[in-house]
């Protein structure tokens, strides 16, 4: 194994020329604002925004955006001010967050907190401040924080055309964010932190949300081909027994498209059966305990689920890329908003996006505590879907097999980092019987595993091996299980 892996780092020294970087851009990509924060290296480019509401609006791989970008908002940048009215979100796109739960973060007409849309806009909309930059060998880093977010907010209240007006505030927080990439992986490493900076006690935890590219042109709308994966086991279950809730019925879908694309008739069977049901974008399982759902423009909807191997997925079917969020792991004894770790949004509004969305727990947090979340975003070229699991190294999207006739294993991957793909063989007794040197691989190719065993072997592991020559376990099977 020795000798294998100074091999191995020979090939790799040759192989690894990748470097990351942060740049400070002006104007990037025809944004218009002035300080946009780009990360980047062989395989990944990330744009953080500070003046856009510190939002990350490019996790792109090899070109390819995952996140929407609303060109309506280029360059603008908006006031401290909490009182908007409901038509004045100021949705740039990207990667977002709002406070949770949402639906008492402002203050109603009878005195009583209520839910507002938009969300608070401190922490959602203003501009963030830059506290750090780091570039060092292998690695880039910034790291923002918000004004401080004050709650109950106003709200518009139209029958008095005026907004509420909270006496003082019962709630004080500030959110900061660490968003880092190395030199070698696809990985974007996050660490959210919300602390408590007012005086009384709080219950507040975060929403995370990516807003995706769901559509290849605006007018061919083919939103099944940009889809959302989730891993559900009948173990976790809603309070209710449900499986997973969708908030949409039959009347609200055809209100929607009714209102805001084109006139509906109820005595027309056409319309009827297209547009009063409750959508068919949920499309369900597609593999053994993986719910897939795909986006379409003429919904309005939100799907809530526990991720029971605490990921996601946001898939592009036309180019086999797979942009994934891994995170802390769902916690039954913990409070969730809407009990859930997990929600899709499909929205409708301007030219429509798929949204995932990542619950931390709701915490309560005394006077100057706070918590932190780890959460890592990480893409992958493959050669098919859909997602069947991930781990921290890459996806499966075919299972590893055996044929015990041939002696040949099969799988199909892609993965987050660059290295040397390494197939592992023991017997079982457990000892290391032969190490397979395959090739090169890294987030720009699939990887199609079809490749001969010795007829002894039991159990075999498949390996990334890295350019400190680290391993990093991608898959195993054992065979005796089959």
């Amino acid at each position: 194994m020795k000798k294998q892996l100074v091999l191995i780092s020979l090939l790799l020294s040759f192989f690894y020329s990748s470097a990351q970087e942060l740049e400070k851009i002006k104007d990037y990509k025809g944004w218009k604002w002035e300080d946009i924060y780009v990360l980047s290296n062989e395989f990944i480019s990330v744009a953080v925004v500070p003046e856009a509401g510190g939002r990350v609006l490019e996790y792109s791989l090899d070109q390819t955006n995952s996140l929407w970008v609303n060109p309506k908002e280029f360059g603008n940048k908006y006031s401290s001010s909490d009182e908007v009215k409901s038509n004045q979100w100021r949705n740039f796109g990207g990667y977002r967050l709002v406070p949770t739960p949402v639906e008492n973060c402002a203050l109603g007409a009878d005195g009583k907190r209520s839910k507002r849309w938009p969300p608070p806009v401190v922490i959602g909309d203003a501009p963030y401040t830059v506290t750090k930059i780091e570039e060092k060998k292998g690695q880039a880093e910034i790291d923002i924080q918000s004004g401080v977010q004050h709650l109950p907010v106003p709200k518009w209240i139209p029958k008095e055309k005026t907004f509420s007006v909270p006496k003082e505030p019962e709630e004080s927080m500030q959110y900061s964010r660490s968003l880092s990439i190395d030199q070698n992986s696809s990985k974007v490493y996050y660490l959210h932190t919300l602390k408590n900076v007012g005086k009384t006690t709080i219950e507040r935890g975060i929403m995370l949300s990516s807003q995706h590219q769901s559509w290849s042109d605006v007018k061919k709308q083919d939103g099944e081909n940009f889809v959302a994966y989730i891993p559900f086991s009948p173990e976790l279950q809603l309070p209710d027994g449900k499986q997973y809730h969708i908030n949409v019925t039959p009347e609200l879908h055809w209100r929607f498209v009714n209102r805001r694309r084109f006139p509906l008739d109820k005595n027309n069977p056409e319309h009827v059966e297209k547009f009063y049901n409750i959508g068919t974008n949920w499309t369900g399982e597609v593999a053994p305990g993986i719910f897939e759902i795909h986006f379409d423009y003429n919904m309005m909807g939100g799907f809530h689920i526990i991720s029971s191997s605490s990921w996601v997925c946001y898939a592009n079917k036309l180019e086999n890329k797979v942009f994934a969020k891994y995170f802390e792991k769902y916690d039954p004894k913990l409070k969730y908003d809407h009990d859930v770790n997990i929600a899709i949004y499909n929205s409708g509004l301007e030219t429509g996006y798929l949204e995932t969305e990542v619950k931390t727990p709701i915490y309560t947090l005394k006077r100057g505590e706070e918590f932190t979340f780890k959460e890592t975003h990480a893409a992958a070229q493959v050669l098919s879907l859909p997602v069947l699991s991930l781990n921290e190294t890459g996806v499966v999207t075919s299972k590893l097999k055996y044929d015990s006739k041939e002696h040949i294993v099969t799988a199909q991957y892609g993965t987050f980092i660059q290295g040397e793909l390494l197939l592992q063989c023991f017997n079982d007794k457990n000892k290391l019987i032969e190490d397979i040197q395959l090739h090169q691989v890294s987030p720009l190719k699939g990887i199609d595993l079809n490749t001969v065993v010795p007829e002894r072997t039991s159990f075999v592991k498949i390996i990334v091996v890295d350019k400190d020559k680290k391993e990093h376990v991608l898959d195993q099977l054992v065979f005796n299980e089959l």
